[in-house]
């Protein structure tokens, strides 16, 4: 099944406006299952909050792997980023609906706010001249392959991320038109698996270059 292309054009820039509206739809649905396990917090949890301990206590136990206990205060961004990310993949599997991380562009800009995100915490943590000598580290001559590096990573991730999810749901579309429902029930069940995975990647690749440009601050 082919989806239409609504396409807005503003300053010469092209937006996709079911991209941007699938956005939000993943926004809202995270936002709401949050609020709804979060409104009446029991020290014995159940169910919805027993669900959102264990979702907190992983991202936790991800970011302490890499940074240490003291990275624990930077996991409300990687938990945002692997929800996010995680709903946008299993949204494409709801008839009628579209991944967000289907479209380049968004997995670009995820990459992008890596980078970003990279960036602040390094000079948080080793100082705005720490964290730039550390692109100079061992030498100078260093300084392309430490910028080459920091762009190649979030790319990579990118485009691992959106070739992933396309793929999967331009496969499923094909299936669904061939065979009806087995087969693409199967496959199906795989892209839940697939969606799961790659958001995995994603955020626990991102605390690990995070880590990175904070270990690399400057050696006393």
């Amino acid at each position: 099944m082919e989806h239409s292309v609504k396409i807005f054009i503003w300053a010469g820039l092209k937006f996709d406006l079911r991209i941007i509206a699938m956005t939000w739809v993943v926004m809202a649905i995270i936002f709401m299952l949050v609020w709804f396990a979060s409104r009446k917090l029991e020290r014995i949890p159940k169910r919805w909050q027993c669900l959102l301990e264990i979702t907190v206590e992983f991202i936790n136990n991800t970011v302490i792997d890499s940074l240490g206990i003291h990275g624990v205060r930077y996991s409300y961004f990687f938990g945002s980023l692997f929800l996010f990310i995680l709903f946008s993949n299993m949204l494409g599997l709801v008839p009628g609906f579209v991944s967000p991380t289907r479209d380049v562009s968004v997995t670009l800009g995820l990459s992008v706010l890596v980078v970003i995100w990279m960036q602040y915490i390094g000079v948080k943590e080793n100082g705005l001249k720490g964290h730039l000598k550390h692109f100079f580290t061992p030498n100078f001559f260093f300084f392309p392959l430490h910028l080459l590096e920091l762009f190649t990573r979030p790319l990579t991730l990118a485009l691992r991320l959106f070739g992933n999810i396309y793929a999967g749901e331009i496969l499923i579309e094909k299936l669904t038109e061939t065979f009806h429902i087995i087969i693409p029930s199967l496959w199906l069940l795989m892209s839940v698996v697939i969606g799961i995975i790659q958001a995995y990647i994603f955020t626990i690749l991102s605390v690990a270059y995070t880590g990175v440009s904070i270990l690399e601050g400057p050696a006393e």
